[in-house]
Parts: C-alpha cells; structure tokens; sequence
C-alpha cells in the first residue's frame, strides 16, 4: 500500500502509507472451505515504555493504559494531515490513512480481527464464509452469509460481487488495484476493453465463484484488500468521492468537507450478529487540518485522540522518554520501507552506475539520526522489511555511506556534463523534507546536483504515479496491503504491472528476466520461495539498483489522557473502531 504512514510519507494498505517475522501466506489448496495459513508480522503493540510484551505479541496492560479497552458510546475526534485521503471510493484508495478508514467502512468478503498481536493477521469470514478452493488453487467460491444489507436496507448479493469487480477492474476507473486480480480468468481481456464481462467470475445465487490462471498463493490475501470493497450493482464507472459507497462495515459517512473533515457514523444496517461486533463510539471525526508537526500538542492537549498519521520524529522521542506519558504513548514495529525510486527510464537516472553511485553516496546512519535513531527506525539496504519470510541480513551497501566510492562510479558511467535531476516528495510529511535535504547534500558532495520539488501527498502521489509526467526521482514510504514480499517486489518493480496512471513502479523498472522471476515466485507453494525472494531482493537491488532503500520505521502513537482501545493492527494500523473515552 503506497503507505500514508505518518511522519516518513504517504504509502497500505497499502503505497503509503505506511513503519518481527512472519510465515509466506499461503491460500487454502484443500477442497473444502479452510483458513489460509497466516504468517506472523511480528508488530508487538506496546513496546515502548508503557509496558512489556508477551512472546505471543499481546502486550502486558495496566491500569491507565490506553491500549485497555474503551467504553461503548460517546465520540472521538482524531488527527490527519490536509493531504492524507487520496480517495474515497474503493477502488481508487491507495493510502494508509485511506485503508484505516477502509476497515472502518468495510467488511470485506474475508477479512482480519480487530487484534494487535499475530493472530490479527489470520484470514476470517467477512461478508462470505471462508471460500470453497479447489485441490489446485484455481477456483474459490465464496458464499455470502445471511441477513446482510447495504445501509440502505437492499441486500448484498452475489451479483454485487460480481459487479464491484467489474467496477474495479473496468478501464472506466484505472484503478491501482486492477493488477492485483489479473489472474482472474477473463479479467485482462476485461481490462483491455475487448471483453465486456469478466468470464472468471459468477455468481449463483449468493455463492461467487473467482477461477484463476497460475494463480498467485496470496489471493486470499489480496481478497481482504479495500479494493474490493462491496459497491451496490449499477454504482457508477466513474470516481465518487463524497464515501457515499461505503457502506458494509460498521460506521458510514455522515459528511465529507474535503481539507477539513471527514464524519463517520454508526452503520444503521451493520448486521453485528453476523458479521460481529465492531465500533466503540457512535461517532469518529476525522479533523483532516493537522499537521505532524502540530499532531503531538493537540493530542496532549486533548484536542485529538490520537494521530492517523506518524507524529513528528522529535515529539515522538520526546514522548517516548517522557515518564508523564506512561501509558499513552507506544511504539509498534510496521511492515514498511522509506525508499529513494529513481526512474530507471528517464536521464540521467537511466544509467546504472549513477544510480548505484547515488547508493553509495547516501549516508543511512545520518537519515536514522534525522529520523530519531534506532529507537525510530532501522537502517535498511533491502526491499523488504525484517517482518518478512526469508529476511536475513544484508551488506550491499556501507550503512555511513562511501563517497569515494561514488565518485568512481560516476567516473565510470560514461556520463558527460553536470548529473542533475529533481526528487519529488511529501512537504506535509513530517520527515520527508529532511531526507531529502540531507541527501541533497551527499549528492553534492560528489558532484550530483538534486533539486527538491515538495508538494501535498495526495498532488506528489497524483503527479509521481502519472507515468507521461516522468518523474525523474522521489522518496516514499510503502507499506504493507498484506504480509508477504510479492506486495513488495511484486507491486513497486514488475514491468509487467507498468500503469500510465496510479502506477506504483514508479523506478519504471522492467527487466523482463526479473518479471518473470518475480511472476514464477508469485505462484509458488515452494517451501523455499521466501529464501528465493530474498535472494531476488537483493539481486535486484545490487545489481540494477532502481532504489536506494533507506530505513524500516516505528510507529509511534500518542493518544490523548482518559481515552483507551488503541490498537495498532499489524496489516492496517491504527483501527478507528476501536477508540473511545476510557472506562
């Protein structure tokens, strides 16, 4: 998920979004309806000073933690910055932020439990009981479970499956999630325009049947997603942004007044008895006017919850060392990579050597300093976070940096006349200016000249993820849509999945020999699949080099005094539903 994460950038699910290790999820090959084997992400909620944590990942609560559970009734108020909703209409949302408000306005056909330890990321029913699947992997059929209704009073049905999926994957809405469900049957065809159903997909009655060529072993996962969101049939082919499409979780949206805020209300048709109980409050708000920079005074001073977005890294060590706020402020490792894309395809950056120099000039252990130190983040030359499969260490690039280095990859790139480009980033970010600031100056020093353009996050996602504006370089945060590494490589660099819009490979990398590895290893039940990509990862990142990777992060919450249920999910953050005053 292009991972809206908070104080580092906008990436989920997610490409923000968002900041320890788990099994390769596995879809159900069994004949019979079964839970996908789920790995473990690792984010123990509540490892920063407020308490301990079990081994299972269950933190060990006192009295006055804000973790504990909130009482029923009443509202919240919580924090996010001007540019942190990219949309609201399902098909289209790709932020972090955006995806909480997803699983707040959401019930998927499978979905997760409201959990902060590992078993938050075990697959359970949704809308659908857990899917029939053929002994292959070819054919999932889900059956919807009774007595479930839009918020209108209409049933949900099988035939508004079946429509939301041609919504999503209609040319009408290029939307970012299309290229998860290519391996529908019939659905490149539909999304080529020469189709005008989606052959693999049907539906008999309220049973909705997927069939699948090589079919990828994280679709189930990849059915949790937003993306598929359940819309009525005969909503739109076009954007609709006003959330009022949102309508099978437990809150919907009362009022939307974009830069400002954003209103959630109960779900008068939430069936609890079917789908189980969710949501605290009667009403969230979502002030969307807080700056990160401002996010950790006004939730000390009670004027918010808590932050949808990380807050500023130096409130946040402030917060982290400040014994007053025992109880109220955690640090939760998160499924995410803060990354330098460099376009692959656009000068200077398309040489190699540049973009390898351009690693070895930046200094990581200085970025970690920018960002808090290693209580904050992690240094990283990898694609993949440690809360992966098959993660081990790597040295493919010295963490200070190596100048000298750098230059005599220059010297050797047959490059002639000044190296200059422009990185685009996040200037609501806190964090992101920063890095790029500080890496503006390594560059410098051997001779590359980089201009910094910084804009809200959702006008740098719009620009950078628009192919035909060539975006030569920018500094993002991705975040997890679920755990496994082809939500990684899979999504940021196969060429195959190059969009004109909302494009996440946005290094623009296509090497068809890595696509095809990348493709192979997608499909794969090998027990060996998670070593293999890791082996990928760092292949793609030593030898063409389309990225810098900088750090894994923390996510740090603050919540205001006398409010509990934070709960930090390990594949979607912050859970909304969860929050209220405390008993």
């Amino acid at each position: 998920m292009d991972s809206l994460t908070g104080g580092l950038a906008p990436t989920r699910a997610r490409r923000f979004v968002a900041m320890a290790a788990s099994a390769l999820l596995i879809a159900g090959c069994a004949s019979s309806a079964t839970t996908a084997p789920q790995g473990s992400a690792g984010a123990s909620s509540g490892t920063g000073p407020s308490g301990s944590s079990a081994a299972s990942g269950a933190p060990v609560l006192q009295p006055g933690d804000a973790r504990n559970p909130a009482a029923p009734g009443g509202e919240v108020t919580v924090g996010l910055n001007p540019g942190g909703i990219d949309h609201l209409d399902p098909a289209l949302w790709y932020f972090q932020t955006t995806w909480e408000i997803g699983y707040a306005t959401c019930t998927t056909l499978v979905t997760y439990p409201d959990k902060a330890d590992t078993t938050g990321e075990n697959i359970v029913a949704g809308l659908a009981d857990m899917p029939q699947v053929s002994s292959d992997g070819s054919t999932y059929t889900f059956t919807l479970r009774s007595g479930l209704k839009f918020p209108n009073g209409a049933p949900i049905t099988g035939a508004d499956v079946v429509y939301t999926f041609e919504r999503l994957l209609s040319p009408k809405m290029a939307s970012p999630g299309a290229p998860f469900y290519t391996s529908i049957v019939g659905a490149s065809d539909y999304m080529a325009g020469t189709a005008t159903s989606i052959s693999g997909i049907s539906a008999n009655g309220n049973a909705v049947t997927f069939k699948l060529t090589n079919p990828p072993a994280s679709f189930l996962s990849r059915m949790t997603m937003p993306f598929t969101c359940v819309v009525p049939s005969g909503t739109p082919m076009q954007p609709i942004e006003d959330g009022t499409i949102l309508g099978t979780g437990p809150y919907v949206v009362q009022s939307y007044t974009p830069q400002r805020e954003l209103v959630l209300v109960r779900n008068p048709n939430y069936n609890a008895a079917v789908l189980g109980a969710r949501g605290v409050v009667d009403k969230i708000t979502i002030n969307t006017t807080v700056d990160p920079t401002q996010a950790a005074l006004l939730t000390k001073s009670g004027q918010i919850v808590t932050s949808m977005d990380l807050i500023a890294s130096a409130d946040a060590g402030q917060a982290l060392n400040d014994p007053t706020l025992k109880g109220r402020v955690f640090a939760d490792p998160v499924a995410n990579i803060t990354h330098f894309w460099m376009n692959t395809q656009v000068a200077p950056l398309d040489n190699v050597n540049i973009r390898q120099a351009i690693n070895y000039a930046i200094n990581r252990t200085a970025i970690q300093r920018i960002l808090g130190g290693p209580g904050q983040v992690a240094v990283t030359d990898q694609i993949l976070p440690p809360t992966m499969p098959g993660w081990a260490p790597a040295d493919l690039f010295p963490a200070g940096g190596d100048p000298d280095k750098a230059k005599a990859l220059i010297a050797s790139s047959g490059v002639t006349g000044p190296i200059e480009f422009t990185v685009h980033t996040s200037g609501d970010q806190a964090g992101q200016s920063d890095i790029a600031q500080a890496i503006q100056e390594e560059l410098k020093a051997v001779g590359i000249t980089m201009d910094i353009d910084l804009k809200d996050s959702a006008t740098d996602y719009a620009f950078t993820t628009t192919v035909a504006n060539k975006a030569q370089a920018g500094i993002d945060t991705w975040s997890q849509d679920y755990p496994n590494p082809d939500d990684f490589i899979g999504v940021l660099l196969d060429g195959d999945r190059i969009a004109p819009t909302l494009n996440q490979n946005r290094s623009m990398f296509n090497v068809p020999e890595i696509n095809q590895k990348i493709h192979t290893l997608e499909a794969s039940l090998d027990p060996t699949a998670p070593t293999q990509w890791h082996q990928l990862d760092n292949e793609i990142i030593q030898t063409y080099a389309p990225w810098a990777p900088l750090v894994n992060g923390v996510r740090v919450s603050l919540v205001a005094d006398g409010y509990c249920g934070l709960l930090i999910h390990p594949v979607y953050q912050l859970d909304l539903t969860t929050l209220g005053k405390c008993p």
